[in-house]
């Protein structure tokens, strides 16, 4: 069969005949606005088709253009992505972490876009649309009812808009066409060679490369995100719904893709427990709790899909009895409607068991039954359910076009897409300002602890210190063991000079979680500013056993340095330049005490001509630090001519930028330098010593 004939002949399920008003309402999907010349030949539609699921999918996602990086999306673009920070590289990062290809797809984007979200959003929407065309495409194959519609349902659904709006969930609008590609690709296997009436060898290639690209497109559609790992069994529904069984041949010709599902299953798992939970277990729950959990998570998520109203970011958590009775009546509901279908299995209730067990089938990986980094902070989320949304809009698409007369559907389908369609362009407008989204959650939520958290950084980072600390507070209420509400409650109280009640909750955080760097780093902070250097000192050694990081070595060496341990501070500024070789403050530093040192043993002029140099050209030799510390550099190192010059233009910028006392320190140092003498720090630093401390 041709292309142009599938899309124009492939409405019913396998083995059903045609009527001649079904036929009529087959030629009448396409038409859904009206708007489409019935001169127009197939291969046109299926054209135009593919533009217009693109053009509603950047209409409807329009106010996200051009967009912010909101919530995690900078996180996972840059900061924790182990391409972009270098501790992998391309070719090395597969199988050594969770969804390397959406990592591969980030850092790509990364080296094409930087931080400007607009690409990021474009390629989002675009996958998006590309999944509905595919959904489009599938259903096509499975010769359902109203595939266009459910096409064009999809794209416009208010539930995707949690998945497209999040550069951080590239996850999903990039696992699910590979997911879809396979389903379409073991279709056409099985219409050429598994099922085909007659074998002819010509066939046979066509085969191949269908079950072929079936096998490649699903693992590249668990190594963009393992939760597809379904696949397999919605192929044996797939085969039992077509053929009313399951035969032996379909057990066979899936059990690669069932080999590769366990592989990446058992693989996922294991990343998920041992590195996004970090090794530490979920709260323990009994197998009834997970049951009645799973059982509401059904419930919920085929709410949403058929009623998408009061969307949230975060919804509020469900308090779970445990017992056996609620597990029970939780999934004796859904019993009931396996039951419905299989009674009238013979008709309608065929259909719509396959529908809902694609539905179940596809949220399983989402239903709490295995530990996973999401459960740690709420139950559902509208991206979980991202796949898993076709199997019931499919079912309402094609029961609009078998139930009800000619004319009805069409008009029927239209109001329907416009009514999502607005209601998804209003959700993502939420989605263009991590302000917006988070007051929307917690307005909704207001027991939502993690947006008020996230609402608590975005006021600090305004310095509006009160309001942030309202919202930390806020968090506090609703989980008082939530450890980085107390850090940042801690370190906003640090900024009001309040260091004692900043301890009390640095202290609460490392009781809920002993290896939490930052609440090391703020405790330090803390005792710092209370004279306490040496258990500053211990905190910040615990940070950097918790989580290396250059600021905290640079922290550490400032700390040390003042405590009189300038090996020690060496040692720290060294594994920071290791860490990043062009972080000025590092390198700075670095050559003032290589160059400034009272033990000669510590000394070294040429390198700290080297450090203090480079540290010059990347503060384009306009800063008054860097050249300060490049003419003691160089007066150590026995070049008193250029010592002196860069003293001298030291003084001019500290003149120029109001900082007297650097200046002063400075003419002090260029009088020594003009003598044809070098400076030396006495065995402990002065107080006013102004060069070095600051982290500069």
């Amino acid at each position: 069969m041709s292309l142009a004939a599938e899309i124009g002949a492939t409405v019913l399920p396998r083995g059903a005949h045609k009527t001649a008003p079904e036929a009529e309402s087959e030629r009448t999907q396409l038409h859904l606005l009206g708007f489409w010349p019935t001169v127009f030949n197939s291969r046109l539609r299926f054209g135009l088709g593919a533009l217009f699921l693109l053009l509603v999918g950047l209409i409807i996602y329009r106010p996200l253009l051009p967009g912010n990086f909101i919530m995690d999306d900078l996180k996972l673009v840059q900061w924790d992505n182990p391409i972009v920070n270098g501790k992998l590289g391309p070719g090395s990062i597969w199988f050594r972490a969770d969804f390397p290809l959406s990592t591969l797809a980030l850092w790509l984007q990364w080296k094409a876009w930087a931080s400007n979200p607009l690409g990021y959003h474009i390629v989002n929407i675009v996958l998006h649309a590309l999944s509905a065309f595919l959904v489009w495409q599938v259903l096509i194959r499975l010769q359902v009812r109203g595939a266009w519609v459910a096409a064009v349902f999809f794209v416009v659904h208010p539930v995707c808009v949690s998945t497209v709006a999040r550069i951080a969930e590239i996850k999903n609008t990039l696992s699910l066409p590979f997911f879809l590609l396979s389903f379409w690709a073991y279709l056409g296997y099985e219409r050429t060679i598994l099922y085909a009436p007659n074998q002819a060898e010509g066939k046979k290639g066509a085969g191949a490369f269908y079950y072929t690209l079936s096998l490649l497109a699903f693992v590249l559609a668990l190594l963009a995100k393992t939760s597809v790992v379904m696949l397999p069994v919605v192929l044996l529904c797939c085969a039992a719904w077509q053929r009313r069984r399951i035969q032996r041949k379909d057990l066979i010709h899936t059990f690669p893709h069932f080999f590769v599902a366990l592989s990446f299953g058992l693989m996922s798992s294991w990343f998920q427990k041992y590195q996004a939970l970090g090794g530490q277990p979920l709260a323990s729950q009994s197998f009834w709790t997970k049951l009645e959990l799973a059982g509401r998570i059904c419930w919920f998520y085929l709410g949403k899909a058929i009623l998408p109203l009061k969307l949230n970011v975060i919804y509020p958590s469900w308090d779970m009895g445990g017992s056996v009775m609620a597990a029970v009546a939780s999934l004796l509901l859904l019993s009931a409607c396996f039951l419905l279908g299989w009674a009238f299995r013979k008709s309608w209730g065929r259909h719509f068991l396959f529908a809902l067990a694609c539905f179940v089938i596809l949220l399983f990986p989402a239903m709490g039954f295995f530990d996973a980094q999401f459960l740690k902070n709420w139950q559902v989320s509208d991206h979980l359910q991202y796949v898993a949304l076709i199997a019931p809009l499919t079912l309402a698409a094609a029961a609009l076009f078998s139930a009800m007369p000619r004319r009805i559907p069409r008009w029927a389908a239209l109001g329907i897409a416009v009514s999502l369609a607005l209601a998804a362009f209003n959700r993502a407008y939420l989605f263009t300002s991590e302000e917006i989204l988070l007051q929307d959650a917690v307005t909704k939520n207001p027991a939502a602890w993690a947006a008020h958290n996230d609402l608590g950084c975005l006021f600090a980072q305004r310095q509006k210190y009160h309001e942030a600390m309202n919202h930390f507070t806020a968090s506090l209420r609703h989980n008082p063991d939530f450890p980085d509400a107390h850090v940042n409650l801690g370190q906003a109280l640090l900024y009001l000079q309040r260091p004692d009640e900043a301890e009390t909750h640095f202290a609460a955080a490392l009781r809920n979680n002993p290896a939490h760097a930052d609440a090391h780093r703020g405790f330090a902070k803390a005792m710092a500013m209370r004279d306490r250097r040496r258990e500053a000192i211990g905190h910040l050694r615990a940070a950097l056993c918790a989580k290396p990081d250059l600021q905290t070595h640079l922290d550490l060496a400032v700390m040390l340095y003042q405590n009189g341990d300038r090996p020690s501070a060496i040692s720290q500024l060294r594994k920071g330049a290791a860490l990043n070789p062009n972080h000025p403050d590092v390198l700075n530093n670095l050559a003032w005490l290589l160059a400034t040192s009272p033990q000669v043993e510590l000394r070294d002029g040429m390198e700290a001509v080297r450090c203090a140099r480079r540290a010059c050209w990347l503060t384009h030799f306009k800063q008054a630090r860097p050249l300060g510390t490049l003419g003691a550099a160089y007066a150590e190192a026995g070049r008193f001519t250029d010592a002196v010059q860069a003293a001298e233009k030291a003084v001019d910028l500290a003149d120029a930028g109001g900082e007297t006392q650097f200046a002063m320190v400075n003419r002090h140092l260029l009088g020594l330098y003009q003598k044809g003498e070098p400076f030396h720090e006495p065995a402990m630093p002065p107080p006013a010593q102004a060069t070095f401390p600051k982290g500069q």
